[in-house]
């Protein structure tokens, strides 16, 4: 039985389909990775507009008081194992947004984030080493860090 969870990790893993919530300007990074200079397709990353059939949510930008419950319902509607990747500073920490009172100082405590990709804003080079390392964990079977803990479980949203 377990060589077949191997298999079905496997071949998750070299397709995984990625849902975008696009809360600031390191969207426009992605947009260059999937370019045809980064090309990401050919590394088996697939877009879809829906959370329902998604592996992975990339959170680009800073997140507000006010959209924190709309991320929260898009990452309780995937199906699990959900992983989750935060792209920039303002993903992070709220970047140069930081002292604002309506920004969430360190969102990953709310949804904990599987990888971080550095910057302001980060290469697509780095979003894809990125995905490479969300790849390993998806074919290793590991759980992912929302999944293990963070204070989203506990939030009405």
């Amino acid at each position: 039985m377990l060589k077949i969870l191997d298999f079905f990790n496997y071949a998750k893993s070299k397709s995984p389909w990625i849902v975008h919530f696009c809360s600031g300007c390191c969207s426009l990074e992605m947009l260059a990775a999937m370019s045809p200079r980064y090309d990401w397709e050919r590394y088996g990353y697939i877009m879809t507009p829906t959370p329902r059939q998604a592996d992975i949510i990339f959170i680009t930008g800073l997140v507000s008081k006010k959209i924190l419950p709309a991320l929260l319902r898009t990452y309780a509607q995937m199906p699990e194992p959900s992983y989750v990747v935060a792209i920039g500073a303002c993903a992070y920490d709220g970047g140069p947004y930081n002292d604002s009172a309506s920004v969430i100082k360190n969102v990953t405590e709310i949804l904990p984030a599987d990888v971080f990709v550095a910057g302001c804003p980060p290469r697509p080079e780095a979003i894809l080493a990125g995905l490479e390392e969300v790849k390993e964990k998806i074919k290793r079977g590991e759980p992912s860090a929302a999944s293990q803990g963070g204070l989203w479980k506990q939030m009405k949203f």
